[in-house]
């Protein structure tokens, strides 16, 4: 197809129409320029003659028109042979290309192979590079091991634990002990994990040492000025508080590096202590000791004045009242000092509790000598109502965690006095009321119902006025305890002759209703019950207290002993069977659940 292309091309190049025509008019022209030579035609006598002149003319016509055709035919050698070499460039062309496209397609192919393997290793690389990412992320954990040794078992490591680097460090543990427990499956990751468990406890007993140390030395300045000199109060106030508030945030903040890391177990019934639980209640401990010297001996000499004033010596309730808001004060203070070294309040009530000791000590053996129930009730009332929550609000509103709770450091002291009311009571009861002896003139019911007449006749008589107080109504007791400022002359019934309470018993009884003329129909150990009820009233609590209305032992006792014996008889039998007593309602209000108590607190004996 390519050679007839290129012959056809080569004759339209070397054989054009033209050249012909031009040909025939060098032949014509040539025929009438035949040589003079030649004889004409005329000279021709026979046929030979015309033959040897037709050859003749033949052979001067071929050498005329040789030179044209020698040309012709040299021009169209020549473009045979340009042909053919373009031909064969051609030819040579081709296989050149498809040469040049076998090599593009060889090296396509080599191309594609060699992309393929340069993503296979790029994809490898990639590989390799994540693998050293991830080997040296992991590593990083188990090369912090060598650092941290060398920087906490250096000579003076507890000097540095105030420094950011230190914290940096703890955290670094927290780290790598997260990522041991969390990678158990990891060569040798429980050794690393005991190691760094080891460093941990190191580093947080460096915060310990450190944090007693500091506190030693702020006790050991401030007890030598307080032992030099006698000092005033803002003085004192100054070495027992404001010493101790300079240093007390950068330890707080030391302090609080072992509370982050005293997290107790996941399962609280195993009964495992949490974890450098122990650290803390050691920082605890050194506080409270520390404190404690001070604070102490400064509560036991100021009780000691207040147990010798004149105005609390002799009387409980003074005693109590001084000697309380006293110990108030000072661990509203230590409240707000302990806010100040630590976060939360674990161990603080501890410390205050042995604060108030000195309270107790002087308290109790008052209580336990106290023999007045009034006196005894007088400063139950004072603790319930100035001390302690009411049982409504302490249902409705909750203690702030931000303020103190007094309420739970008094408790010890409301049980003491409760438990010592009992037993007086008890006493009161087995000696007034169960071993009563009745006379003839107590159970002469109609002369006693008789007199009272006469006398609400007389007054009527007279012309006075007879108020609600003068009839006989039915005694209610008060809905809530009585103030602490009671009279001085209110004292026990039992202390009275039998004879005497007719004339003393609206002191004595602080009852609300009836009057002398009222109570003076009354069974004496009626008067004595109803007195005795109306003063614990809401006093004590009912499970730990027998005598309480809600069981009525009182109202057996009493009715007990308002019975005649079985072989005296009367003659106005139906007219001396006493009336049963009043027994106080049950109280409305929820039973106060009890507020935690001291350890080491006993109870009060009689």
């Amino acid at each position: 197809m390519r050679q007839q292309a290129a012959g056809q091309r080569s004759r339209r190049q070397t054989a054009p129409s033209g050249r012909a025509l031009e040909q025939k008019v060098k032949e014509a022209t040539q025929l009438e320029t035949i040589p003079d030579d030649v004889d004409s035609v005329t000279d021709i006598r026979n046929e030979l003659e015309f033959a040897q002149w037709y050859n003749e003319v033949e052979e001067s016509l071929l050498e005329a028109s040789y030179d044209e055709y020698q040309a012709c035919l040299q021009e169209l050698q020549m473009s045979k042979s340009h042909l053919d070499s373009l031909l064969t460039d051609t030819s040579s062309t081709l296989d050149l290309l498809t040469s040049l496209s076998n090599d593009f397609r060889a090296v396509e192919s080599q191309t594609s192979q060699f992309r393929k393997q340069c993503e296979g290793l790029l994809s490898a690389q990639k590989h390799d590079s994540d693998l050293a990412e991830d080997i040296q992320e992991n590593l990083q954990y188990y090369d912090f091991l060598d650092p941290a040794s060398r920087r906490l078992n250096a000579p003076g490591a507890g000097n540095t634990v105030r420094g950011k680097e230190f914290s940096d460090m703890l955290r670094r543990l927290d780290e790598c002990l997260d990522y041991m427990e969390t990678h158990p499956d990891q060569k040798e990751a429980g050794v690393y994990r005991s190691r760094y468990r080891l460093l941990m406890t190191r580093a947080l007993t460096l915060i310990r040492t450190h944090f007693v140390s500091s506190l030693r030395d702020v006790y050991a300045d401030a007890s030598k000025k307080i032992a030099d000199k006698q000092l005033n109060d803002t003085t004192m106030s100054t070495l027992l508080y404001a010493k101790f508030r300079v240093g007390a945030p950068e330890l707080k903040q030391i302090g609080l590096e072992i509370q982050k890391r005293a997290v107790p177990p996941l399962d609280p019934d195993q009964g495992t202590e949490a974890e450098y639980q122990s650290l803390l209640n050691e920082l605890h401990a050194n506080y409270a000791a520390t404190r404690g010297k001070l604070i102490i001996p400064l509560v036991y000499k100021n009780l000691n004045d207040l147990a010798q004033s004149p105005t609390s010596s002799q009387d409980l309730v003074s005693f109590a009242r001084a000697s309380i808001s006293y110990i108030r004060g000072v661990c509203l203070d230590e409240f707000e000092l302990w806010g100040e070294w630590f976060h939360g309040h674990g161990g603080l009530y501890d410390f205050l509790e042995t604060i108030c000791e000195p309270l107790y000590d002087h308290l109790r053996p008052r209580i336990i000598h106290e023999d007045k129930i009034v006196k005894l009730c007088q400063l139950c009332t004072l603790l319930q109502t100035r001390y302690l929550l009411d049982q409504d609000e302490d249902i409705e509103q909750q203690v702030d965690a931000n303020q103190l709770d007094f309420p739970a450091l008094i408790q010890p002291a409301l049980e003491d006095v409760q438990t010592r009311l009992v037993f007086r009571a008890q006493a009161f009861l087995r000696d007034e009321i169960e071993r009563y002896k009745p006379r003839p003139e107590d159970l002469d019911y109609p002369a006693r119902n008789k007199q009272f007449s006469i006398s609400v006749t007389e007054g009527q008589i007279s012309g006075r006025k007879i108020t609600s107080t003068d009839t006989p109504t039915t005694t209610t007791l008060p809905t809530r305890p009585k103030s602490t400022t009671k009279p001085s002359n209110d004292s026990d019934p039992s202390s009275t002759n039998p004879e005497d309470t007719t004339t003393t018993a609206a002191t004595k009884w602080d009852l609300e209703s009836p009057t002398t003329q009222d109570q003076s129909g009354w069974y004496p150990t009626l008067r004595k019950a109803i007195w005795l009820l109306s003063r614990i009233y809401r006093l004590v609590n009912v499970h730990p207290t027998p005598i309480l209305p809600h069981n009525q032992p009182t109202y057996k006792l009493t009715y007990k002993q308002t019975s005649p014996p079985s072989s005296t008889t009367s003659p106005t039998k139906s007219c001396t069977k006493p009336r049963p007593p009043y027994t106080a309602p049950a109280p409305s209000c929820a039973q106060k659940p009890p507020l935690p108590t001291r350890t080491s607190s006993s109870s009060a004996t009689s």
